[in-house]
């Protein structure tokens, strides 16, 4: 958590290449780190400060960067605790944590920065020792579920080496056994099997496992699987020539003074002045300072201080007054614990200029909140230090005076103390809580076409060269007119607030309410490339969720519109990092295949396939634009047969002949009755320009075919076909030359009549609520 406070990833990058560098010297070539758990919940007894912060994005990156920095220098990551152990006030070392989120709750938090690990090829991923009924009702902690583990395997298409975390802990040890827990694992899919502490468990665990093969419990395949991934990391890293080499430590020195030279650049960069509301900072040292420091029972948790047997975190407070005592040699210490405070040291408080009153997890120790609350009531002027987890007392108003370091080591302390005398250097911010900083030059509101239109035109021009449409365009596709929009739309800017305001990205939203959940469709986010990777589209997309959460008691966050037409998903022919981006902050994106894909083709030399004419009239079907007589059988037709795309019906209703003749091709059978109907747009028909962006990229006179269908009960005889060349025919006597065919998902059935794909589209989304 002291790296999330700096909010630098290139930092904690740094700082994984020098901790890599460190245990290479000595021989170990693979870390348990980093921790990709979100520290949602304050009361969490194991995560805490090995957390970055409770912000999914957030965490993903700066694990991330983590991984990378180990990775340069040979040495293994393992992200950890899949599916995510952030949410839990029960510690997995002494009982089983439930976590009862949805699959759409965890892929909107939990999994994210798991998810993006996986993008981005982490080596190993360690599992945790949580329950998920609302995933696996058979209640096995994610550890032995194969249905938590398939989230890893088959969404996130992991196929990296999974380590249990250690099967030791009461999470496992208590309900299953150790032993019997390593078959589980294995069973479920892990590869590597910890168990920490005890040789005979070992040992016992292998002989269950054999059993286990060896009966057909456990596949062979399973074992073979497991063996194929973890050998495969091990030849990527390991070699026996350098594992055998004796180790010189020759580079010891030097190598500390790397690390002691940047983990005092961290700690510089991340202990955080809360707040001090009363301005009792800097502190004077000449003043008279009563430093209270915990004593006994000083609550550590299990995996930070003891791994698991019990042994509570204890601190020599006489060193951190060494420290005090360097800036203020008035100072004096008080020890505090359980039985509370004597009436002599009661006294001394009262007597002292200023008390400084440490805690370490105060919000697991009762005497150290209850001390910290009533201090006020013995001295006013208190400052407060949160030595481990800040969350202490972050919520407390009466505490006005607050800094945390996040972890209550000695050259952590020491910066923060020359913070008490010196303010004006704290550079941290809070990684957790609602206090947390959003980037001050950046302002994410609502857009406002009159003026905001030009500038967001900039951007999409220098964002989006591959598709430049004319600012007419655009300016009508975004704010068309009413009464021509099946949805609403809602458009958000990012604007600079210094030197002077300036639009450097936006996001356009079309919502569409007659779905549950309420379906808003993103058709674009642009951020000006300058400024790519300073959390512009991170902003957008953050304030999009917030509003979406605060309006909506269900939505979901589709990339793509459907009118509005923009593309019909992520273009695939944009940057990876483009992909990347959203995979980071939590959408699902769907394989390529089944496709999204627009097509073209040119028609001034078109002419119809005769075996498609002849054969449809053979059969008795004919074909012609509809007509104002038509229109009402058109309209049942359209309810009959698509009523679950509200969207096409909405544009048939919309094409009313009376108002847009020759826009509707359709078939009739030999009764005359309608069997088939498609769009059929010129490039001057006022619908097609206000409801598709990108028909005018492939040339001046484009027109249109889109919403194709034939009735359920005339299907496969031959009418789609004809019934395009017919359109295409018309469109072609207009003066069209050329015709753009939208958001296809038939693979090979309009390539038939000459159509090539334009571009191709993932599809995606992502749960608000």
């Amino acid at each position: 958590m002291a790296l999330g406070a700096t909010y630098a990833p290139e930092l904690a990058k740094e700082v994984g290449a020098v901790t890599g560098e460190t245990l290479r010297l000595f021989g170990i070539n693979m870390n348990y780190a980093p921790v990709c758990d979100i520290n949602s919940e304050p009361l969490n007894p194991v995560i805490g400060v090995r957390s970055f912060g409770d912000h999914p994005g957030f965490v993903g990156r700066l694990a991330c960067a983590t991984a990378q920095g180990l990775r340069e220098q040979n040495v293994i990551p393992s992200v950890k605790h899949f599916p995510g152990h952030g949410d839990t006030a029960v510690d997995s070392h002494y009982g089983l944590p439930v976590i009862s989120k949805t699959r759409e709750q965890l892929d909107e938090c939990e999994l994210r920065p798991f998810r993006r690990a996986a993008a981005e090829g982490i080596e190993a991923v360690m599992t945790a020792h949580i329950s998920l009924p609302a995933i696996d009702d058979s209640q096995l902690p994610a550890t032995l579920s194969a249905e938590a583990l398939n989230i890893l395997r088959r969404d996130m298409n992991y196929d990296g080496m999974v380590i249990t975390d250690c099967l030791e802990m009461d999470g496992i040890r208590a309900s299953y056994g150790t032993e019997q827990g390593a078959v589980l694992a294995l069973e479920a899919g892990c590869d590597s099997i910890m168990i920490c502490h005890t040789y005979d468990v070992q040992v016992r665990s292998i002989e269950k496992i054999h059993e286990a093969v060896e009966s057909g419990k456990v596949p062979i395949l399973r074992l073979e699987g497991a063996f194929r991934r973890v050998t495969a990391l091990k030849a990527r890293f390991l070699s026996w020539d350098t594992a055998l080499q004796p180790q010189n430590l020759d580079g010891l020195t030097s190598l500390n003074q790397k690390g002691t030279k940047l983990a005092k650049e961290a700690y510089s960069s991340s202990v955080t002045l809360v707040r001090d509301i009363p301005r009792i900072l800097p502190l004077s040292p000449s003043s008279k300072i009563a430093f209270l420091f915990p004593g006994d029972k000083t609550p550590a948790g299990g995996a930070v201080d003891g791994e698991g047997l019990g042994r509570k975190g204890s601190y020599n407070a006489s060193i951190y007054l060494d420290i005090l005592k360097q800036w203020n040699n008035q100072a004096f210490e008080i020890r505090y614990g359980p039985v509370g405070l004597s009436a002599e040291q009661l006294n001394l408080i009262e007597a002292a200029d200023v008390v400084l009153f440490a805690s370490i997890n105060a919000r697991e120790s009762a005497y150290q909140r209850k001390l910290g609350l009533e201090l006020l009531h013995h001295n006013r002027a208190v400052v407060s230090m949160a030595l481990c987890n800040p969350y202490d007392f972050l919520e407390d108003s009466s505490i006005q005076t607050y800094i945390a370091t996040y972890e209550p080591t000695i050259e952590a302390f020491a910066v923060a103390v020359e913070r008490l005398f010196r303010p004006q250097l704290a550079k941290g911010a809070l990684p957790v809580g609602p206090e947390k900083p959003a980037p001050r030059w950046l302002e994410v509101r609502q857009y406002e076409a009159a003026t905001d239109f030009c500038q967001v035109y900039d951007v999409w021009l220098s964002a989006l060269p591959s598709y430049k449409v004319s600012a007419d365009n655009l300016k009508e596709v975004i704010t068309p007119p009413p009464h021509l929009l099946p949805v609403e739309s809602y458009h958000l800017v990012a604007r600079t607030s210094h030197p002077e305001s300036k639009v450097v990205g936006f996001c356009l939203l079309f919502v569409s309410k007659q779905q549950d959940p309420v379906c808003v469709q993103l058709a674009a986010l642009a951020v000006d490339p300058k400024l790519h990777g300073r959390g512009v589209g991170t902003a957008l997309l953050a304030e999009c969720q917030a509003w979406m959460a605060k309006t909506f008691k269900n939505s979901r966050l589709e990339l793509g519109s459907t009118f509005p037409r923009f593309w019909p998903g992520l273009p695939i022919d944009l940057p990876t990092e483009v992909q990347d981006f959203f995979v980071h902050r939590g959408f699902q994106l769907n394989p390529p295949v089944p496709r999204s894909v627009d097509l073209y083709q040119d028609i001034k030399e078109f002419h119809s396939p005769e075996v498609y004419v002849t054969r449809a009239k053979q059969r008795g079907y004919t074909f012609r634009p509809l007509q104002t007589t038509d229109y009402p059988e058109c309209i049942i037709g359209q309810e009959k047969n698509f009523s679950y795309n509200q969207a096409w019906v909405q544009m048939y209703y919309k094409l009313d002949p009376s108002k847009y003749p020759t826009s509707v091709m359709t078939a009739f059978d030999s009764n005359g009755k309608q069997v088939g109907w498609t769009l059929m747009l010129s490039h001057e028909s006022p619908v097609l320009k206000s409801h598709w962006a990108f028909p005018s990229l492939c040339g001046p006179k484009t027109g249109l075919i889109g919403c194709v269908g034939v009735d359920a009960d005339h299907r496969k005889e031959g009418i789609g076909l004809a019934m395009l060349c017919h359109a295409i025919e018309d469109m072609k006597q207009r003066g069209v030359e050329g015709v753009f065919v939208d958001w296809v998902s038939l693979e090979g059935w309009y390539e038939k009549l000459g159509f090539k794909v334009w571009w191709s589209c993932r599809t995606g989304a992502i749960y608000a609520n």
